[in-house]
Parts: C-alpha cells; structure tokens; sequence
C-alpha cells in the first residue's frame, strides 16, 4: 500500500512527521482530500480541521492560516496554528473568542481590526474541532 509522507510545521516546532494514507484539510477554497501520489499542488490554507488518517485511525486537528505543498509524494502543511483536538483548552479558547468579539466593537486601526479577525477565526475554528470531537 502506498503512503503519502507528511510534515506539519509550525514558527515554533515540526509538529507531524510520519507516512500517512490519507489527509483531509481546510483551505481557501474548502476542505480537499489529499491521498498518496497526488498531483503536485500548492494551496493557501484556512482555519479549520486537518484529519489525518493512518493504519485504519483518524486524528484531528485544528490549523490556522497558511500554506501547503504536496510535490514528490510529500505533503507539506506550514502554518501558525497545529493542535490536536484533544489538546484544545475549551474554556481558554472561549475566552479568546469573547476578547476578540470584543475587540471588534471597538476602534482598531486596519492592522488591529485584520489581527483581531484572524484571532477569531482561529478560536471559532478551535471551538468547532472540539465540540465534533468530545467524548459522548
């Protein structure tokens, strides 16, 4: 069975690095599966689930922005935000949602308002990974 290999990269740490068969992802233009030997392809990413699926399980993660490349059977997934979903702080990233909600009522310069947004887009991304993902 073929696999494809796939890297995870954050500013901070190279968060995934393993043979996968399967990887679904979130990006500008909606969610696409990627399986091995796909057709080499960039696209921007957008915050929302990565599914990772290997021998027969499937994990889940929530991303942030970026970008990634698949070329020569590796896909490659740089982005700001990496975090499985078992690893979402709940009541954290309710907070964060409630902060930048309320950021937006208020004055911002362009740069404040574009951070801001991209900050709520990230806690409302987060939140819809966990709730799909709790234990029922």
């Amino acid at each position: 069975m073929s696999l494809l290999h796939l890297k995870i990269v954050t500013p901070e740490n190279l968060i995934f690095d393993e043979e996968v068969s399967q990887v679904n992802v979130s990006t500008g233009q909606g969610t696409i599966g990627i399986l091995p030997n796909h057709i080499n392809l960039m696209a921007r990413l957008a915050p929302g689930e990565l599914v990772i699926k290997k021998s027969g399980k499937q994990n889940s993660m929530v991303i942030g922005d970026g970008f990634l490349q698949v070329a020569n059977n590796v896909l490659i997934v740089m982005t700001d935000l990496a975090t499985y979903a078992t690893d979402i702080n709940e009541r954290a990233v309710e907070e964060a949602k409630k902060r930048a909600e309320a950021a937006l009522k208020q004055t911002l310069s362009d740069e404040e308002y574009v951070e801001t947004l991209a900050n709520l887009e990230k806690s409302l991304a987060q939140l819809k990974v966990k709730r799909r993902h709790k234990v029922r």
